[in-house]
Parts: C-alpha cells; structure tokens; sequence
C-alpha cells in the first residue's frame, strides 16, 4: 500500500468518525428509498441534526 493510499484510507475514516459524510449517506438514502419529494438541504439538515441548540440558525 502506497503512502497515497494509506492517506486516502485515513481520510476516509477520519471523515467517516467525525460525521462530515453523515449528509451524503442521508441524500444517498433518499434518493433510494424516498422518491417523492427532494431532500432537505445541507443546511436544513445540519438545523435538523443539532437538536441540542434552542435556535436552529
């Protein structure tokens, strides 16, 4: 394994850990199985996902 790709690994994982891609996975999930209607935007989605503030944005 390259340096390059063990790199590319590392990123992967550490985007993964940290819920950067969280968003893609939901768009990916609602193009699957949801066909009526679009997706919430990013920043509806980020709103949605820190429920823990009392104002969204």
């Amino acid at each position: 394994m390259s340096a390059r790709e063990l790199l590319a690994r590392l990123w992967w994982y550490l985007r993964e850990v940290v819920g950067e891609t969280s968003y893609d996975h939901y768009v990916a999930h609602h193009r699957a199985h949801h066909t009526a209607g679009s997706p919430l935007t990013r920043r509806e989605f980020e709103c949605m996902r820190s429920a823990t503030s009392v104002r969204c944005c």
